[in-house]
């Protein structure tokens, strides 16, 4: 296990038609990023 690492940005937008009405909101998830030294079968 190398640690953590947050992903990539994923950005989330709500609209309302009609209305002047625009909220932009985003949240980046955290993951864990590994090695493989090898791999046996």
């Amino acid at each position: 296990v190398i640690g953590p690492e947050k992903g990539p940005k994923l950005v989330v937008q709500k609209l309302r038609r009609r209305k002047n009405f625009r909220k932009k909101t985003g949240h980046r998830s955290v993951c864990t990023k590994i090695r493989i030294s090898s791999i046996t079968g």
